[in-house]
């Protein structure tokens, strides 16, 4: 067998990785140790990581310390040694993993403690909170009688002594008390890259890159600093090109040369002419999806770089993943780019943001994209608080993008709403909502450009001023909100296409 480059076996740099592509497995590079978290991404594959010799999905799984834990999102897991775990409901304690009795337990060494009843000293000893008492390194003193000295070492000492003997002549019979860690605030003048402080009229951060900033010239293409009067440079949806001809223009992420047009500097087709990735398309006959050009009769929407057609029941778009779905799974529904094939033994748990499964437990929730334990937390509005209330009811149901809602909602008296205004009373939230379009164009139920709609706070998504999104109204007369904010300029015309096609 002949040799293969490290570029084609996808071998990344020292302390990641390698993907071996015929044997479809990932060899862990001993060069260095890597502790916590994935070790690198392999390009090409979506979402796929390397952990140790093994490879996950952080949508499905945690890698810790090279272990893969699967069922738990990296995204909302920790590190407990090579054990991941949701922090929400257990704590690690010095590579203890435990389940957590209170959302105020907080670890001391490898003990749990209460910090509303109890005091951490040195990081490893738990004193019973006391009146006018505090932490000096591992002792507990009273600050009425004693004070803790810092000098030069941590020590308690009766008041009427002189504790503090390099301390300014002003202060230096006054005790200054500490705890066993001294933190310094950053200064409100520091500009931060990332976690790096810089000066701005020394350095320019470009997307968590510090780069020198040479003159006023000087500007961002993503992560890459370039200037303006660099030659044959051109930065277009923040890619810096090089070698590009004189006077070309970035026109909706193509570049475009004077004599004639270019399809990412690789097709050169005539004048006039649309690109679709490095290809051109008749738009009259073809669909773009993602730079990948497709015949309409494939279907009219795209779903990532695929076409489909959303009659066809057996076809699931989910975020941009299109699936192909047997006939026993034709009620699969998606979560986030995942299809939830099993709502019995799986839970979805969404927010604008972010959307994981979990593994269904008792007595567990969703809040937003947060699963929790109802004994721990409680949710308002998809926001998580650290006291139960006994009444609380959480949302009996979680918003969906736009287009995992078509076509069911057209059938539905349902409208887009802007959310103008947002008050509080008694625990309702009342909305003033200015009426965008509404889908059901044979009835003329809303009459008034603003509706006034009034919802369980707690129990309700969060609804953010200046908003759109797609709510119902029910035959009681009452408003339901059903989906994350609209996208008016993308997502929306597949919904208008498909229901007035529907309606018509």
């Amino acid at each position: 067998m002949t040799s293969q480059s490290s570029s084609t076996r996808g071998e990344t740099r020292e302390g990641y990785c390698i993907l071996n592509i015929w044997q479809g497995i990932c060899h862990h590079d001993r060069g260095r140790n890597r502790d916590v978290g994935f070790s690198g991404q392999m390009k090409g594959s979506d979402s796929l990581h390397c952990c140790g010799n093994e490879t996950y999905k952080i949508s499905e799984g945690s890698c810790c310390n090279g272990k893969v834990t699967l069922g738990l999102s990296q995204l909302v897991a920790d590190c407990c040694d090579s054990v991941a775990y949701n922090p929400l409901n257990e704590i690690c304690c010095n590579g203890s993993l435990q389940t957590r009795s209170s959302t105020q337990a907080k670890c001391c060494g490898k003990d749990i403690y209460l910090t509303t009843t109890h005091l951490c000293c040195g990081g490893n000893k738990i004193f019973k909170q006391k009146e006018n008492h505090s932490c000096c390194g591992k002792e507990l003193y009273d600050m009425t009688t004693h004070c803790c000295c810092t000098k030069p070492t941590l020590e308690v000492k009766p008041k009427d002594e002189i504790c503090c003997p390099n301390s300014t002549d002003s202060v230096k019979t006054e005790c200054k008390q500490s705890s066993s860690l001294t933190r310094t605030r950053p200064k409100n003048s520091e500009f931060k890259c990332g976690s790096k402080s810089f000066n701005p009229l020394k350095k320019m951060c470009c997307s968590g890159s510090l780069h020198k900033k040479a003159s006023a010239l000087t500007k961002c293409c993503g992560k890459v600093a370039y200037t303006l009067t660099d030659n044959n440079v051109l930065c277009c949806n923040g890619i810096l090109h090089h070698n590009v001809p004189e006077q070309s223009e970035c026109i909706g992420g193509v570049i475009y040369t004077p004599e004639n047009t270019t399809c990412q500097m690789s097709a050169r087709p005539r004048l006039g002419e649309h690109c679709c990735g490095g290809q051109t398309f008749n738009p009259h006959t073809h669909i773009c999806c993602n730079g990948h050009s497709h015949n309409k009769m494939k279907g009219n929407f795209c779903c990532g770089s695929d076409a489909y057609d959303y009659h066809n029941q057996f076809l699931r778009c989910c975020s941009g993943h299109l699936y192909n779905l047997k006939q026993s799974s034709g009620k699969a529904e998606c979560c986030g780019n995942r299809l939830l094939e099993s709502d019995k033994t799986q839970t979805c748990c969404s927010s604008s943001t972010n959307a994981i499964i979990y593994d269904t437990k008792s007595n567990h929730s969703c809040c937003g994209h947060d699963y929790y334990n109802t004994s721990l937390w409680s949710c308002c509005a998809e926001h998580l608080i650290p006291t139960p209330k006994p009444n609380s009811f959480p949302a009996e149901f979680r918003l969906k993008p736009l287009t995992d809602l078509i076509p069911d909602m057209c059938n539905k008296t349902v409208f887009f709403g802007k959310v103008e205004s947002v008050a509080l009373k008694n625990d309702q939230r009342h909305v003033v909502l200015k009426v965008v379009w509404q889908v059901d164009v044979k009835s003329e139920i809303i009459t008034d450009p603003f509706l006034h709609v009034s919802l369980d706070h707690c129990s309700s998504p969060a609804t953010d001023n200046g908003m759109t999104y797609l709510w119902e109204e029910k035959h009681s007369g009452e408003y339901k909100l059903l989906s994350h904010p609209v996208d008016l300029t993308s997502d929306f015309h597949m919904f208008y296409y498909v229901c007035y096609q529907k309606t018509g």
